[in-house]
C-alpha cells in the first residue's frame, strides 16, 4: 500500500564501535536537534536498544524523498553526520517504509 502524500519512512539500525553506544546516541540526539524545523522532517526519533548497548535505532518520517535526500546530503547545515560516521562499527542498516498515519503524524 502506498502513501498518496509521498511520505517516506525509515528505520535505521546503527551499531557503534564497542563501548561507544552512549556516545553514538548523544551524537544522534544532536543531529535530531539540528533537524528541528528542517523542511520536510516530520519525525526523527532516537531510540536505544535495551539488550544491545552499542545499538541505536533512528525512526524517520519525511514529507518526501527529496526532503530526506536534502537532509542526508548535508544541505541543511552541519548537524553532526560526520561525527556519527566516526562512531560506527559498520554501515547503518536501513529499512524503508511507507508511513500511512497514526498517533503523532498528521494526515
Amino acid at each position: 500500500m502506498s502513501d498518496p502524500s509521498g511520505r517516506v519512512g525509515r528505520y535505521v539500525r546503527m551499531t557503534a564501535r564497542p563501548g561507544q553506544g552512549a556516545a553514538l546516541a548523544e551524537t544522534l540526539l544532536r543531529v535530531a536537534d539540528g533537524l528541528r524545523g528542517a523542511p520536510g522532517c516530520e519525525l526523527y526519533v532516537i531510540n536505544t536498544s535495551p539488550d544491545e548497548d552499542d545499538v541505536v535505532w533512528v525512526t524517520e518520517v519525511w514529507a518526501d524523498e527529496e526532503a530526506s535526500d536534502r537532509a542526508l546530503s548535508g544541505e541543511l547545515g552541519e548537524v553532526g553526520i560526520g561525527d556519527v560516521l566516526e562512531l560506527l562499527a559498520g554501515p547503518p542498516e536501513l529499512v524503508d517504509l511507507t508511513p500511512l498515519g497514526g498517533a503523532g503524524l498528521s494526515r
